[in-house]
């Protein structure tokens, strides 16, 4: 880069800038590149026109930042969407565990259901042979 209204451009942005050092240096690449890019299409620019373009380091610098945020809070959506599936995925598979063992419990055989009305006044036993109110059968 021989152009010293980027250099003075890019030191501003690099002075005024203050984050994770990885973050930082992408930051100044991605920067440089589309100066560069600017500077090839408009060979004779100025430093007000590259201000007027790309703004001033501060707002630059602000810009950025809340992408920044708009990165974390997209990280904490994509945990809650991971978080909510996972619990979805082990409540389906408890409740078809639940399922399959009811299932084979009630095909081992025959299963009959008795309703008995117990009146507290008669003290006499119930008679010895009920008959079933429903019947199930499972084959």
């Amino acid at each position: 880069m021989d152009n010293k209204v980027l250099k003075k451009y890019l030191r501003q942005v690099k002075h005024i800038y203050h984050g994770d050092k990885k973050i930082k240096k992408q930051f100044l690449l991605d920067v440089e590149d589309a100066l560069l890019c600017y500077t090839e299409s408009h060979p004779g620019c100025s430093y007000d026109d590259i201000v007027h373009k790309f703004g001033t380091p501060d707002e630059l610098r602000e810009s950025f930042a809340f992408s920044d945020m708009l990165k974390k809070r997209s990280i904490l959506l994509y945990r809650f969407v991971i978080l909510f599936s996972l619990l979805i995925t082990i409540s389906i598979i408890l409740f078809t565990i639940d399922y399959a063992t009811n299932s084979f419990d009630r095909s081992k055989g025959y299963y009959i259901e008795r309703m008995e009305q117990r009146d507290t006044t008669d003290t006499s036993p119930p008679p010895p042979d009920l008959t079933p109110y429903q019947e199930y059968t499972f084959d």
